[in-house]
């Protein structure tokens, strides 16, 4: 095993209580809590009607509208977390250090939204109603990849879809 580190050099959330650090930040130390009634869907008959769900994001803040409508709001997220931390670390892409610089994502699960509404859709109207981009807009590797493209980031570009994510990189 490579005695090497990755160093972790900047922040960036979006989370129930803000979008951004300072913002997060600032309302987790003034005790206000993320945690509320459920509105994104109906839960009407869930035993549970309460969730910690992110509220007044705007995709189009980091994401061009074209790109934006074809992703699940997971992966909205996380480019919008890796670009806010990104900024955070002030580092600059050049030619002499783009290859070092990678990204790395771990995901529990993903694009569930675009996943239920693409079996109703499904449902109501066989495959051929089914977007040919339901696969791109559902898996975490777009968010890296999107990344990458986005920051010109050409080192290596890694994804697990899991609960428990531990690697040893050897950058």
């Amino acid at each position: 095993m490579s005695k090497r580190r990755v160093v972790v050099t900047g922040l960036g959330l979006i989370t129930p209580v803000g979008i951004g650090v300072k913002e997060s930040w600032a309302n987790i130390i003034n005790g206000q809590s993320g945690i509320g009634k459920i509105t994104k869907f109906d839960c009407s008959t869930f035993p549970s009607q309460i969730a910690g769900q992110v509220k007044n994001f705007d995709p189009l803040a980091y994401i061009p509208p074209k790109d934006a409508r074809r992703m699940d709001t997971f992966i909205q997220f996380g480019i919008a977390a890796g670009i806010e931390a990104f900024k955070d670390s002030g580092i600059e892409v050049n030619d002499n250090n783009s290859e070092r610089i990678g990204v790395s994502v771990g995901s529990g699960i993903g694009g569930i939204n675009l996943i239920e509404s693409t079996s109703d859709v499904f449902d109501e109207g066989g495959i051929r109603k089914v977007s040919p981009f339901f696969i791109p807009g559902t898996i975490i590797n777009m968010i890296s990849g999107n990344l990458s493209i986005m920051l010109n980031l050409k080192g290596p570009n890694v994804n697990c879809h899991c609960m428990y994510n531990r690697h040893s990189f050897n950058w």
